[in-house]
């Protein structure tokens, strides 16, 4: 008798316990994936970049005919970016579809992507640097890509707006965060000073 109350309090100490883990472990994940990210995202004052965004790119010096399409589809979280980049390119002789995913960061007014290709499509790496602009309905900047056809690093001046023209920015409670003032707007530089 005195075997089997041991033998029912060891196993009712051993569920107990076993529940009790579970259960902190159940707590502290749903602490760290599902509340914390939720106070984060809801405090976040900054400019949402989410949804679509199209626009057009020319290279340097663009040739006869020549353009390329960008149509951004992006998802955003508090600063971090992903999504799925769509480049078309059309000129003289050549005509290519690039699909890329996104994935970077915004900071200080400025789109960071880097972008890698999807599936099928043509193996093109690429990195974008982006401005917001227009409070908050344009990015502006350059992509640079590795050139399906030719061997080198090729660049495309790209202005991009929200497809939707009643899409906002969704800033709440802030303005775009203006670019930090150049260096020589903050300490010129006296006539007369070499620099090495």
């Amino acid at each position: 008798m005195a075997e089997s109350l041991i033998d029912s309090q060891f196993a009712t100490g051993l569920a107990a316990g076993v529940l009790g883990a579970f259960a902190l472990w159940a707590a502290a994940y749903l602490w760290v994936h599902a509340l914390v990210p939720r106070v984060r995202r809801w405090l976040y004052r900054g400019v949402n970049l989410s949804g679509e965004w199209k626009g057009l790119g020319t290279g340097y010096t663009p040739a006869h005919g020549e353009w390329s399409e960008l149509v951004l589809a992006l998802q955003q979280d508090i600063h971090d970016l992903r999504g799925v980049v769509t480049l078309r390119c059309r000129s003289a002789g050549h005509a290519f579809d690039v699909k890329l995913q996104a994935t970077g960061t915004v900071t200080e007014g400025y789109a960071a992507l880097s972008l890698q290709p999807v599936g099928e499509s043509l193996p093109s790496a690429a990195t974008a640097l982006l401005k917001l602009e227009d409070g908050g309905r344009a990015l502006n900047g350059q992509l640079l890509y590795r050139h399906p056809f030719l061997d080198i690093v090729d660049v495309i001046d790209i202005s991009v707006h929200r497809a939707h023209p009643a899409a906002s920015p969704q800033a709440r409670g802030a303005s775009i965060a203006a670019a930090p003032p150049s260096f020589a707007e903050t300490s010129p530089i006296p006539n007369g000073t070499v620099l090495e």
